[in-house]
Formats: C-alpha cells, sequence, structure tokens
C-alpha cells in the first residue's frame, strides 16, 4: 500500500473541506450525481454480484450525496438505505434529493464519521460504499465497521480506486495529493482486510471502468465557472485531470470492485 507523505493533506478535516466546497461539484460534473466510476451502471453490476435486490436492508459508509443508495432502492428494489457521511452540504443535498424524488420513507442519512456512526450490530443485511473508502487512512477499520454492522451471513460490496501495476512512488504521491487520499491499496491488500474482519471473498477485482472524459469536452463552461473563471485553476485542473487519465490507461490506477460474505 502506499500512503500520501503528508497526511495531514488528507485529513477528515481536509476531505470535509474540499466536499463542502468546490470539488463535490467539480465530481457531479465528471463523473455525474452519483459521484463514482460507473455510476448506476455500476452499482447494478455490484448488487447483481452481490445478490442485493429486494427485501434487503443496506447502509452506505461514506455515502455522499445518496445517490448511490437511490440507485439501490429505485433500480435494484433494495428495501431500505442508511448512508453515513462526514461532510454536513453533500448530507443536506442528499436530504434535499432524496425527498424530490420521494424516497424520505425508505433512505435515511446521518451526518458522522463513517467510523463513528453508531449503527448496532447486526444491524443491516448489507453494506455498500462506492469510490469512498479511499478518503479513510485505515482501510482496516472501515472494513472493520462493514463487518460490524453487517448481520452474519450478509454482504459486503464495494468498489475503490486502486493501485494497478507499476505506480512508481513519484506518481503515487502526485496522485495522493490531488485526491486528497492518505493511501491507495491494491485489489490483494483489501482482499485480505475482509479476510480478517472474518469475511470470505466472491469477488476482488479490477471493474475495467474509468473515464474523466466529462470534465475536458462536455463540461468546459460549467467547470469554468465553479472556479470562478481563473484560467490557471482550470488549467491546472485540467492537467491533474490528464495525470490520473493517463496512469489509469497505463494500469496504474483502477476501480477495484468486491464483494463478500461474513462468516456466520
Amino acid at each position: 500500500m502506499k500512503f500520501l507523505t503528508d497526511q495531514k493533506a488528507a485529513s477528515f478535516e481536509a476531505v470535509q473541506a474540499c466536499y463542502n466546497g468546490v470539488e463535490q461539484s467539480v465530481w457531479e460534473l465528471t463523473m455525474g450525481k452519483q459521484v463514482d466510476i460507473g455510476a448506476a451502471s455500476s452499482t447494478m453490476e455490484l448488487a447483481q454480484k452481490a445478490g442485493v435486490g429486494p427485501g434487503m436492508k443496506g447502509v452506505d459508509l461514506n455515502c455522499n450525496n445518496g445517490g448511490g443508495m437511490r440507485c439501490l432502492v429505485r433500480l435494484c428494489g433494495v428495501d431500505s438505505m442508511t448512508g453515513v457521511d462526514i461532510a454536513e452540504k453533500v448530507v443536506e443535498t442528499g436530504r434535499a434529493r432524496t425527498e424530490e424524488e420521494g424516497l424520505s420513507d425508505k433512505i435515511t442519512f446521518i451526518h458522522a464519521n463513517s467510523l463513528q456512526n453508531h449503527l448496532p450490530d447486526a444491524f443491516a443485511d448489507f453494506v455498500y460504499s462506492k469510490d469512498a473508502w479511499c478518503y479513510m487512512p485505515d482501510k482496516q477499520l472501515i472494513i472493520d465497521q462493514a463487518a460490524r454492522i453487517v448481520k452474519p451471513g450478509g454482504t459486503i460490496m464495494f468498489t475503490d480506486w486502486i493501485e494497478g501495476e507499476g505506480l512508481s512512488d513519484e506518481e503515487a504521491q502526485r496522485f495522493l495529493s490531488i485526491m486528497t487520499f492518505p493511501a491507495i491499496p491494491t485489489v490483494q491488500e483489501y482482499a485480505r482486510m475482509l479476510e480478517r474482519a472474518g469475511c470470505d471473498v466472491k469477488v476482488a477485482e479490477s471493474s475495467g471502468r474509468y473515464s474523466l472524459y466529462m470534465l475536458k469536452y462536455q463540461a468546459v463552461y460549467d467547470a469554468r465557472k465553479l472556479l470562478g473563471w481563473d484560467e490557471k485553476a482550470y488549467e491546472k485542473l485540467i492537467s491533474d485531470f490528464e495525470f490520473m487519465a493517463k496512469l489509469a490507461r497505463e494500469g496504474k490506477i483502477i476501480q477495484g470492485m468486491f464483494v463478500a460474505t461474513k462468516r456466520a
């Protein structure tokens, strides 16, 4: 696992500042309102692999605005979801969007650090996350929380930004700094964490998805507006995203997909 040298730059406070500010809007421009690689298609694929659907209750740790939860309820038939996120702005946005869609009776938000969620043991049939545990300094702690919350025999399913093959230390430092990530694990390292948490790993692989096309081509005007028409800031943003896209094309960073079952 590669770690960011300056851990303060990826602290929970730094992440809150990003997602209570312009960065949240930039990510929505780039990846849509679900704010993850693959959006609804990726969520539905994950649910299909995990056998998640009608009659089930789930928890989303680091839920952002709840786009994934709304997808699981609306398109996968999940009965109810509880989402936890540390950024107040995205929680407020999530509640508003959920109410607009008429899903407030099925989806609940908790504004809290996902490691301090106060949910009961064995609360849910499954725990879910999309590209969001990358912000956790100690990945084992969030995996352990997921294993605590899910029922015996229940499922943990998630995607995340993962180290691929050949990522140099220099490239890792720039990537982690751009993304405000404290660390980036490999697929194998995440699988071992799930096993240590008492789970049997069913899926641990690359999703094959990665795209940052929107920001440079389809959302030019809106991206510039978000940055206050600051041309240097826009040029830096594009440079950073092109750097990450290059890493992705070379297989140095990937989206990992994981499904595991908690042992009874």
